[in-house]
């Protein structure tokens, strides 16, 4: 093995015990498939929103369904099942149809960073309109509205496929991503000058994936892309943070929310143009913004050159040009539905209904805050009583189908932990969960977040009682290092 693949390899061991491929979002009440497109062989996981499954014919083609492309990063670090967990409340809340097609070239055995055009990225180029050929075929997704997004490496994919193939991609949203300009073609970028395009960044991103998002800025502005907007999200890292991008997609296409996007109100801006910031100071009363940044914004206009005769001044975020005229729907072939029919949820129990209830907001707010603290946890019923056994011993957690997710296991202080419970999904909604952290109960739902923000050894411990009465235990350790005085190990990624 090669210097540099051995480098590679451990900068991507790193990579996982600080960051993990874990998805801290909830689960969405859509319906999910996964699929063999049957001209490539390729498979891809489907996502339908909970609004779509529960229309009726009639409805489901009266209304615009956007479709969200959303490309993994780097294998097997991310996968596109985790693209498609992590998008399921947003597109619940957007009414989006989520694709995520399974991708070859975003390996940890592959070229890492992109610098070449290779087979395994032209295939997957190929799979990627042939799924999404599919996807029209058999649904009702408005091919008018089509994001192209990724996470970590498959930022690489997500500018490939709209700098390629720009009748197909109608915007652009990427998040804390690669970038590379090799493999893209200058001359093509005429195509998409007016295809609406979103970069965010996160201040404690890994140091390649910063300096790529900028390189990729730069790229867009000197070709006079005039719907560009970009950010960088304060205090946080290499996380999933689809909300942004969910939010600046419905803008784009239309998209109205039917309940509010409680994660994206807490979001604050570090840096960023002025296209960017708007976006955030959108959220009601929440500006979004730092005073910093406002400062660097401010002066940025100052000094900003005069807009070149061929490029409009900065604007608002908004739809595609009216020049490119809306595209009919390919009918390859007759309309064929391939879904399996809604999974039937069970009733939730009456302790658990306010998690599944839409937040409240008072008249003349906009949201508020982030997700809702959990509701305390359920007492023992009267009959029969089901009572919590005492910490159990290794020999309890064998054989048991209960095991906790963690988005890290390991990380540097402070540590935004998600978390959430593995089991039968009937128990999604008629179990009793108790999560503890070092004996003190920080939840009740089947998943959470928490900030561990000192050093230490943490025993995350989690307790399921089914409704017949099945008592389940699992616990993890996690571990929080002290945060480094400098830039060190993020800036080997970029050597």
């Amino acid at each position: 093995m090669s210097i540099g693949r051995t480098r590679l390899v451990l900068v991507c061991g790193l990579a996982l015990l600080t960051v993990g491929c874990a998805v801290p979002q909830p689960h969405g009440l859509g319906q999910r498939s996964y699929i063999k497109e049957p001209t490539t062989k390729r498979n891809y996981h489907l996502y339908l929103p909970k609004d779509y499954v529960n229309a009726s014919p009639q409805v489901r083609a009266q209304r615009s369904w956007p479709v969200v492309v959303s490309f993994h990063g780097m294998k097997p670090f991310d996968n596109s099942r985790a693209q498609r967990e992590e998008w399921e409340q947003e597109a619940d809340r957007y009414g989006f149809v989520v694709v995520a097609p399974e991708l070859r070239a975003p390996d940890v055995l592959a070229e890492f960073p992109l610098r070449t055009r290779s087979k395994p990225l032209i295939s997957d180029e190929k799979a990627t309109l042939a799924i999404l050929n599919h996807v029209f075929a058999t649904t009702d997704a408005d091919p008018s509205h089509v994001l192209s997004t990724g996470w970590s490496s498959g930022g690489y994919m997500a500018h490939y496929m709209l700098n390629r193939h720009p009748e197909r991609f109608t915007t652009l949203g990427v998040r804390q991503a690669n970038f590379s300009h090799y493999v893209l073609e200058p001359e093509l970028t005429k195509r998409s000058l007016g295809h609406p395009i979103f970069i965010v960044n996160t201040q404690n991103d890994f140091k390649i994936c910063r300096e790529e998002s900028r390189q990729a800025v730069k790229w867009y502005q000197s070709r006079g892309y005039d719907q560009l907007a970009w950010i960088v999200i304060k205090d946080k890292g290499h996380e999933r943070t689809p909300d942004l991008a969910a939010y600046f997609f419905a803008k784009v296409s239309g998209a109205s929310p039917n309940t509010p996007a409680t994660v994206l109100a807490r979001r604050q801006a570090l840096e960023g143009n002025r296209e960017g910031i708007d976006l955030l100071r959108g959220q009601g009363d929440t500006p979004g913004i730092s005073p910093a940044a406002e400062t660097r914004v401010a002066s940025r206009q100052r000094t900003a050159p005069p807009p070149s005769p061929r490029t409009q001044p900065p604007r608002q975020i908004a739809a595609p040009r009216q020049a490119a005229p809306p595209r009919a729907r390919p009918e390859p072939a007759p309309r064929r539905v391939v879904t399996q029919p809604p999974r039937s949820r069970p009733t939730p129990v009456a302790q658990q209904a306010p998690d599944r209830r839409p937040v409240t907001q008072p008249p003349g707010r906009g949201v508020m805050t982030a997700r809702q603290p959990a509701p305390p946890p359920r007492q023992p019923t009267a009959t029969p009583p089901r009572t919590m056994r005492a910490p159990a011993t290794a020999s309890t957690f064998r054989n048991t189908p209960l095991s906790i997710r963690v988005s890290s296991a390991i990380g540097i202080e402070p540590l935004h932990l998600g978390f959430s419970a593995e089991c039968p999904a009937s128990w999604e909604d008629s179990a009793d969960f108790l999560w503890m952290l070092n004996g003190r109960s920080i939840g009740s739902g089947a998943s959470g977040q928490v900030t561990l923000s000192r050093p230490g050894a943490y025993r995350l411990e989690l307790v399921a009682v089914t409704s017949s009465g099945l008592e389940q235990r699992s616990q993890r350790t996690i571990r929080v290092l002290p945060r480094l005085e400098n830039d060190e190990v993020a800036g080997r990624l970029g050597e």
